[in-house]
């Protein structure tokens, strides 16, 4: 099934780019609107959020547990994947987490928890990357 494996990693590249994109829109949004003319400017946050990188985590999550089905492939490369996944997916609901804090109190100070989100969203994702090519045929 070429056009599942397709489906699968066009959502992974979609979630991943939204992973590495969200801390610096969240950095960039806290302490508030320094300029009030740039209200209203651009995709809101947290929209971007609900609307692209979470559909796009679900996709590829559903995606990718019908390859497993389909292909029937079992090994421990494929926990090791699955172990990085889950940290992609708690990196996911951290960020969620924070727009939340941020939309509540806009004066927070986020650039640490962005910094070691944004570094383990990016490790997880090689990671998951080298297993898949690494990955016993």
């Amino acid at each position: 099934m070429p056009w599942l494996l397709s489906v699968h990693i066009a959502f992974l590249l979609i979630w991943c780019a939204a992973l590495f994109y969200l801390p610096g829109l969240i950095a960039g949004r806290a302490g508030g609107d320094r300029d009030p003319s740039s209200r209203g400017h651009g995709l809101p946050l947290r929209q971007l959020f609900n609307l692209l990188a979470t559909p796009a985590a679900l996709f590829t999550i559903a995606s990718g547990t019908l390859l497993f089905l389909v292909q029937g492939t079992l090994g421990a490369w494929l926990v090791l994947k699955l172990t990085a996944v889950a940290v992609m997916v708690l990196c996911h609901v951290l960020y969620g987490a924070l727009i939340l804090h941020l939309e509540h109190a806009p004066q927070s100070a986020v650039t640490v928890p962005c910094i070691a989100l944004a570094t383990a969203s990016a490790l997880a994702a090689l990671c998951v990357v080298w297993l898949v090519l690494a990955r016993p045929l």
